[in-house]
């Protein structure tokens, strides 16, 4: 994109511009964490493209791709180092729930390292609308609320949404086929298809994908191939629904007795993998363990949980310290179920401080799988366990690539079965015409944009971020970077999630002289360079 400076003439059109001229600091360089290109090409040139875009409102802007998932994990998650970072959150049944993708990520209390703000946003009005619609459980009133949060964030501007991706995967039909297949935001990786995959061969079913198992430790996990993996080894209560709704798994049923009480029965006679039987006193041993020992990824979901009790053999009450509307998706749809036999006395056993050291590198679940061999970097080998309710059909081989291109190769050439990794965009027609690749597009309801760190020195700006949101050439992104497989939001809740999306958003548009003339009626101002300084 061509630099073009700022006129004066355009300076003088503020009330404020007079006394700007004289000018504040000048905006800091931008630290922009981003996805390596060797794996990640159209991660990075995404961010290239929002980066040139905010070049040309006078930012210095350096692009710092970091290997995925360490370091970048840590360093966005974890120790938020940048002044924004390219987000990709992916789709996933369990975030259809609107809290995720609004109150869980924006929350100022949910701000601590491992937590999902990881930009430190903080806006009271954003707190209260999402503290709210926490309490409601009629989805009308509810969803009021949400319209609300979301207008909010939209004015606030904690991030730059740049699209809502439309990933490609594909399955050599040759080889395997998925009977009943569900449309689910997570595609081939539902658990409820990857059950049903079937080997034409007899072996275990061969996927591809560029990112290995980080932990099979549940209270340490933070990625989502992790928990997708988890879900598999490890039951849940419930299992959210291919649609978002809930569905259960290892609870046979659940009863709403009141706004903060809920009653959950057992399915009964089933086991772990060691044989051992799943019994109640398991179920609260882990939500009381997840709760006392501060799981990061769970806290949020059980820290209205005050206490679960035994009403019999076979019965469990959940008792809340207020009404929570996402109990049911959240909490009971989760956290997963541990065996208290070998979780008990992991500490003294192993002489860790926390459970969260635990490497749990032969994990005992009660799943419809359990872990043949990891060979770390390469393989993962889930064997399907036969006497589990949900009926796997066949045995799941994990094979590790070194990027996006190399799994699609191999698809094409039949040396794996199915490409877990969503195929590069440019090269989806290119597959299409091979008579053995059957694809499967997924409308997701994860996104991609840019968070910005709002403690930092640069993006704690309302105005900058505000104007930062008209200088992206979005339809130039999804053209070009991401092969027209990309829609556009206004909001974190993506308009696939129809029922809780605020569709009367204005949608930022492509558009410099805009995005200049709000920096400058803000009082920023540009020096003879070109370069942006904050208002005096």
């Amino acid at each position: 994109m061509k630099k073009q400076l700022l006129p004066l003439a355009a300076l003088l059109l503020s009330s404020t511009s007079l006394s700007a001229l004289a000018g504040g600091e000048k905006v800091p360089d931008v630290n922009f964490l981003t996805w390596p290109a060797a794996k990640y090409q159209h991660y990075y040139e995404t961010s290239n493209y929002v980066a040139e875009g905010w070049r040309e409102l006078g930012l210095t802007v350096n692009l710092n791709p970091q290997p995925f998932p360490n370091p970048m994990l840590g360093k966005w998650f974890s120790e938020h180092d940048f002044d924004a970072v390219l987000s990709v959150l992916s789709g996933a049944p369990y975030r259809m729930e609107p809290d995720f993708f609004t109150n869980a990520q924006f929350n100022s209390a949910n701000s601590s390292p491992g937590d999902w703000n990881v930009g430190e946003f903080s806006d009271p009005e954003v707190d209260r609308l999402g503290l709210k619609q926490l309490g409601l459980y009629d989805p009308e009133e509810r969803r009021a609320v949400i319209y609300d949060l979301q207008a909010a964030l939209h004015r606030a501007q904690p991030e730059l949404v740049v699209a809502a991706v439309i990933s490609t995967t594909g399955i050599n039909t040759e080889n395997v086929e998925i009977p009943g297949f569900e449309a689910a935001p997570d595609g081939l990786r539902s658990i409820w298809n990857l059950t049903k995959m079937t080997s034409k061969t007899g072996e275990a079913v061969k996927m591809g994908q560029t990112i290995d198992q980080a932990s099979f430790n549940p209270l340490a996990a933070n990625t989502a191939e992790d928990f997708i993996n988890l879900s598999l080894i490890y039951d849940r209560l419930i299992e959210l629904g291919a649609d978002g709704k809930p569905r259960n798994r290892l609870a046979e049923s659940y009863n709403v007795v009141d706004d903060t009480t809920i009653d959950v029965k057992l399915r009964e006679g089933h086991t772990f993998a060691d044989g051992k039987p799943v019994t109640a006193a398991d179920v609260k041993f882990s939500y009381d363990y997840f709760k006392e020992w501060e799981a990061a990824y769970y806290k949020k979901y059980l820290e209205r949980l005050e206490s679960v009790t035994i009403l019999d053999d076979g019965t469990l009450r959940f008792k809340l310290t207020e009404a929570y509307a996402p109990f049911i998706l959240h909490t009971l749809g989760q956290v997963f179920v541990l065996p208290e036999h070998i979780w008990g006395s992991v500490i003294e056993d192993t002489g860790i401080s926390k459970p969260q050291e635990y490497r749990n590198t032969d994990p005992v679940g009660s799943g419809p799988y359990s872990l043949k061999y990891w060979k770390e970097g390469q393989e993962l080998y889930l064997a399907k366990r036969d006497d589990h309710f949900m009926k796997p059909a066949a045995d799941l081989l994990y094979v590790v690539f070194g990027s996006a291109e190399v799994v699609g190769a191999a698809l094409k050439k039949g040396e794996i079965d199915i490409s877990l990794q969503p195929l590069v965009p440019t090269v989806v027609e290119e597959f299409a015409a091979e008579p053995n690749i059957k694809l499967y597009r997924t409308n997701s309801n994860g996104y991609m944009s840019a968070r910005y760190k709002t403690t930092g020195t640069v993006f704690s700006n309302e105005a900058l971020r505000q104007a930062a949101a008209w200088a992206v050439p979005y339809d130039q992104i999804i053209e070009e970077v991401l092969g027209g497989d990309a829609t556009r939001s206004a909001s974190s809740i993506v308009p696939i999630n129809g029922y809780w999306h605020n569709a009367t958003l204005e949608l930022p548009q492509y558009d410099i002289e805009k995005a200049r003339k709000m920096l400058a009626d803000a009082g920023f101002t540009w020096d003879a360079d070109g370069a942006l300084h904050f208002p005096e």
